[in-house]
């Protein structure tokens, strides 16, 4: 009798004991408040700042999907699972599939069918998006939106609201270094402090584009900010279009308005953002049309034999990887090493 009281005292201890211990096996991603409120594990969720307003994200998404975000993303090296670059902007895809990130290109919209088959747990997206796609968007992962234009600015947002603010630390001065080498590389051509032009022509326009855009926190947010940081001096008819425009990157001007261009530089931008071979062919047979034209061969920068052709690929976009694609190039144009 004694034995079998005690076989059975000692199972209830045992369960007991069992219970206890199970009980004590807390989720790391549920937050247990102690006596005095304060929680001993961190929470699953965090509440972040951004272009779209408060927001609730995991405190660690592991799949994460960019909506035209790549570039500062990619730089970040965060967990991405999707890409979604406007149009054909190219220029990253091949290190993104090397990284196992699916590519699905923005044309008239975004695939919001590859967007769920990604299965992401936050999305990060261009805060330049209609309304209604960051809508649908909200409905398949919480949405968080940056300006991607003032790239500086939003690659310490996206850090912050991702606890990697050191990376972003580090790329800025990256960046900044590199800027400074490659000042130092063509000390040569921009010591007398020459003025440049950067046009992009088109099949029925002419864009001038500006050194920045003066509204923006940032001097060099234009997407040709890059080839000024380099050294030139920003045309005087540059200047005069931004001050009036201060909300633009550019301003359309005609035939008649190029004698007024007195730069010493001038870059011609591939005609077609796709930045290919034949954009460029393009625009070379387009630059071919106007030099016949003597406004055209009044120019300084045609006399000095400083006009120059870059690749619409990486100008027409924003971010560190850009930025340093664009500087690479604008030495390679002007006969310059690369560093």
């Amino acid at each position: 009798m004694y034995k079998q009281h005690y076989v059975k005292i000692t199972g209830i201890l045992f369960i007991l004991a069992m219970l206890l211990v199970a009980c004590g096996q807390t989720p790391a991603s549920t937050s247990q408040p102690s006596a005095d409120g304060d929680s001993s594990t961190e929470s699953a969720t965090k509440t972040v700042e951004s272009a779209s307003g408060s927001k609730e994200i995991p405190a660690h998404p592991e799949r994460i999907v960019s909506i035209n975000m790549e570039d500062i993303l990619l730089s970040l090296e965060v967990p991405l699972v999707l890409a979604t670059p406007i149009g054909r902007q190219d220029y990253l895809n091949e290190q993104l599939e090397a990284q196992g990130v699916a590519v699905e290109p923005i044309n008239e919209s975004v695939n919001f069918e590859a967007v769920v088959s990604a299965n992401p747990d936050l999305i990060i997206a261009n805060a330049s998006l209609d309304a209604k796609i960051l809508e649908q968007l909200e409905k398949i992962a919480p949405t968080i939106t940056y300006d991607r234009r003032n790239w500086q600015e939003s690659i310490v947002q996206v850090a912050n609201a991702l606890d990697i603010e050191e990376r972003a630390e580090q790329l800025l001065q990256k960046n900044k270094d590199q800027v400074t080498e490659a000042q130092k590389l063509a000390a040569d051509i921009t010591k007398t402090k020459p003025t440049a032009a950067f046009l992009r022509l088109e099949e029925k326009d002419m864009r001038l584009f500006f050194s920045s855009i003066p509204s923006t926190p940032f001097p060099a947010s234009s997407y040709v900010g890059a080839g000024y940081e380099v050294g030139f001096t920003p045309d005087a008819l540059v200047t005069k279009l931004e001050a009036e425009n201060p909300d633009r990157m550019n301003a359309s001007i005609s035939v008649e308005l190029l004698p007024e261009i007195k730069a010493d530089y001038l870059f011609i931008v591939s005609i077609s953002s796709d930045g290919s071979a034949e954009a460029l062919q393009k625009t070379k047979d387009e630059l071919n049309e106007i030099q016949q034209l003597q406004v055209w061969k009044s120019l300084p920068a045609v006399q000095n034999g400083h006009v120059y052709v870059l690749n619409a690929k990486k100008w027409l976009i924003d971010g560190p990887i850009a930025e340093s694609l664009k500087r690479n190039e604008m030495l390679e144009v002007l006969g310059l090493p690369a560093p």
